[in-house]
């Protein structure tokens, strides 16, 4: 399928492409695969991503941490994740009931200085126009961020 005959427009940015096509094409892609062939692949799974939206009538999505990190909100597990620099007790309401000296200023920090200065990005903005037409009728998320 050649994406100029869709007549809509596809997100290709690197985002998208893992939002889009991740599931399938970790058992697609080799390293071994030359780049024009795993361009290609890529390519098509995003053409057929399209084509798969397009005739939907109830689409829903499921997030994770991931969408928000290019947002800027660092994950909470995993290199660089909020876990590795933050107890994570300290966001346990007992915890918090007990020692708030403690507590809110990780909370604060957490809060309001990570997740409140982001803005949402390609992603969000796609889902968000999904849901807008009237396509997106489901959004499943474990995150906490508000951006979505």
């Amino acid at each position: 399928m050649n994406a100029a005959r869709t007549n809509q427009p596809i997100d290709y940015s690197p985002r998208a492409v893992r939002v889009l096509t991740t599931p399938t094409l970790h058992s697609t892609l080799t390293p071994s695969m030359p780049r024009s062939e795993a361009l290609q692949e890529v390519q098509t799974r995003i053409c057929e991503t399209a084509r798969l939206i397009r005739g939907s009538r109830y689409l829903s999505a499921f997030t994770g941490a991931g969408i928000s990190v290019e947002s800027g909100i660092p994950p909470f597990r995993g290199p660089g994740g909020l876990w590795s620099r933050y107890d994570p007790r300290m966001l346990e309401l007992d915890y918090f009931l007990a020692h708030p000296e403690i507590a809110w200023p990780v909370i604060r920090e957490i809060f309001y200085d990570h997740f409140g200065k982001a803005k949402p990005n390609g992603a969000h903005l796609a889902l968000a126009r999904l849901e807008t037409e009237g396509r997106l009728k489901a959004l499943i998320t474990q995150n906490i961020d508000s951006v979505q």
